[in-house]
């Protein structure tokens, strides 16, 4: 996965983690105040303002954990990141077993560039608790960065065991399956459940019609490839394989040129892929497949 994509997923899960705690019952009325402005100023995005009120509240009630926890997302969210870490660090020196200031601080490392110090952080979290989603779910993230696919495929698999319903990572076990190689039949499960909970994305889609189609699923395949260039009308390589599949497959002449039409127009261009639907025996309609694909040079 590129590190564009990875960042962002990597934000997206972490951060919705970090909830707002309860505040200690016995904080004085004042802090609690500072507490709440800040936990308003934090649900609308206004970083700076909310860590200044967590800041006050503190000042007034030191022991008042939950203004501490989100002072350090307000700090992180800013991109303080060595502040977030600074207050994660006391926090965790009191409570070391804490699954949530783990992760937290996971995220900290990583988003200030030391993935190495974040994957061991995350790995630490997922040893404490190896069902919490999000933690496995960002885990396998820098797992699979890292290159331990095989790490992140085991985090996963135990995960959604537990977990059957977490489209979302068992679309990212698909994907460590794929890159650990040799286990086709469950990255195919893997897929057709995300697929199932609607998690799969375009790639997904593309990636599980091959594997339908390796399976001889040819019906599950072709309905894939249509789900996929629904969501991208112009992703060509899909609408050629759905068009290869209509022609050969299903002996579909009309939906397989009207695919056919629609993978050129979108720009497919692979002339070994052109040729090797033109070899094919008993293609039907061979001249207008010919005549599309010289077209667009890819048929001599």
């Amino acid at each position: 996965m590129r590190g564009m994509a990875l960042a962002r997923k990597l934000a997206l899960v972490v951060l919705a983690s970090l909830a707002v705690a309860c505040a200690s019952g016995g904080a004085s009325p004042v802090a609690r105040e500072w507490y709440d402005l800040g936990n308003a100023w934090l649900d609308k995005a206004e970083w700076k303002r909310a860590g200044e009120a967590y800041s006050r509240a503190l000042a007034l009630d030191p022991g008042l954990g939950a203004a501490s926890f989100n002072l350090a997302r307000a700090l992180a969210q800013a991109g303080d990141y060595d502040g977030a870490l600074k207050v994660l660090d006391t926090l965790a020196a009191k409570d070391p077993g804490n699954v949530r200031i783990i992760a937290a601080r996971a995220f900290a490392l990583y988003k200030k560039g030391d993935a190495a110090a974040a994957l061991a952080a995350y790995r630490k979290a997922v040893d404490l608790d190896p069902y919490s989603s999000d933690t496995v779910y960002n885990a396998a993230l820098l797992e699979l960065s890292s290159g331990d696919a095989a790490a992140a495929a085991a985090d996963l698999a135990r995960l959604t065991s537990a977990k059957g319903e977490d489209g979302q990572a068992l679309l990212l076990l698909g994907r460590a399956l794929d890159k650990v190689g040799g286990s086709d039949a469950a990255a195919l499960a893997a897929y057709d459940k995300a697929r199932a909970l609607g998690k799969a994305d375009v790639d997904a889609l593309a990636r599980l019609a091959a594997l339908y189609e390796d399976a001889r699923r040819f019906t599950d395949a072709m309905a894939c490839l249509g789900e996929a260039v629904k969501a991208d009308p112009k992703r060509g390589a899909a609408w050629f394989s759905l068009a290869r599949l209509r022609l050969v497959v299903a002996s579909d002449s009309d939906k397989g040129l009207e695919a056919l039409k629609s993978a050129l127009d979108s720009g497919f261009s692979d002339k070994d892929a052109a040729k090797a639907l033109l070899d094919q025996p008993d293609l039907p309609d061979r001249e207008k497949v010919f005549e599309l694909l010289k077209s667009k040079d890819l048929a001599e």
